[in-house]
């Protein structure tokens, strides 16, 4: 893998899909611009709940920051964090199928246990 270790343990623990990843990048191409939820579903063709949950996590890893009337922008609390969300860009771009395979290895990734669900146990 071509990402440092903090990298992706952020990758792991903050990107739930490959959708809330290009919301994030998309956040990261145009920090001047403070988003509300309605544009990011029409830009990205989402649904507000995955717009909410994917928003959520991002302001709790100190990506982002909430306006008072609902907007956010990306604006990560420290210059490491927005190294570490670089290099998963990077990464994203010239092997996009190791990151997605990262995304859905990680830890409580809710397709990841859905498919484990079906898995056969052999020692059962």
């Amino acid at each position: 893998m071509v990402l440092s270790d903090d990298a992706l343990t952020l990758l792991r623990g903050s990107i739930r899909s490959v959708w809330a990843l290009e919301l994030l990048l998309l956040l990261r191409r145009t920090p001047d611009r403070d988003w509300s939820n309605g544009d990011l579903v029409s830009e990205l063709r989402g649904s507000d709940v995955v717009v909410q949950e994917a928003l959520a996590g991002f302001l709790g890893a100190g990506l982002l920051v909430a306006q008072t009337d609902g907007r956010h922008s990306y604006r990560p609390a420290s210059p490491l964090l927005d190294q570490w969300v670089e290099e998963i860009e990077q990464a994203y771009a010239t092997r996009p199928s190791a990151i997605i395979r990262e995304i859905f290895a990680a830890p409580g990734n809710k397709v990841q246990i859905f498919a484990d669900s079906f898995r056969f146990r052999l020692n059962d």
